[in-house]
């Protein structure tokens, strides 16, 4: 089974998907709200599970500022069962924005991962009109779920 070394960077019409450790530690720290110490571990943490198949996160750059603006991907992944989690975090981006960046995610995971369903349980910061824009369906404020075949 093949890491997923090759899956960096992705790239919107306005973001750069990239691994965490391409990212300044003290940017990622800012946006995390976490001591530089935590974030390190962090970041190291969530490339070994990368690396190892069981998640898949990028730090998110504004392509035009160079700015780290959100981090996000998939928490926990079930390639198996063809089933993920998704989520983005960070600073409040607009709708249209949100959306190109969900998108993005769901097309990785459908075309690469192979996914056929995907949840977003951390919604609060994300508009609704982006995440129906980008195929989820809503199950309650706060869980929402993608399927391929719906």
């Amino acid at each position: 089974m093949a890491s997923f070394e090759g899956y960096h960077p992705l790239l919107t019409r306005r973001y750069r998907f990239d691994w965490l450790t391409r990212f300044n530690l003290k940017n990622v720290a800012d946006l995390t709200q976490q001591e530089l110490s935590p974030t390190a571990d962090w970041i190291n943490a969530t490339m070994r599970d990368t690396m190892d198949r069981r998640k898949l996160v990028w730090g998110i750059e504004d392509r035009a500022t160079h700015k780290l603006v959100a981090w996000g991907g998939f928490p926990t992944l079930d390639l198996g069962e063809q089933t993920g989690q998704v989520y983005v975090l960070g600073r409040p981006l607009p709708t249209a924005d949100q959306q190109e960046i969900l998108e993005r995610l769901v097309a990785f995971g459908r075309d690469e991962l192979q996914l056929s369903t995907l949840t977003l349980q951390t919604a609060k910061h994300l508009d609704p009109e982006a995440l129906e824009a980008a195929g989820f369906n809503s199950k309650s404020p706060q869980h929402w779920e993608w399927h391929r075949y719906r």
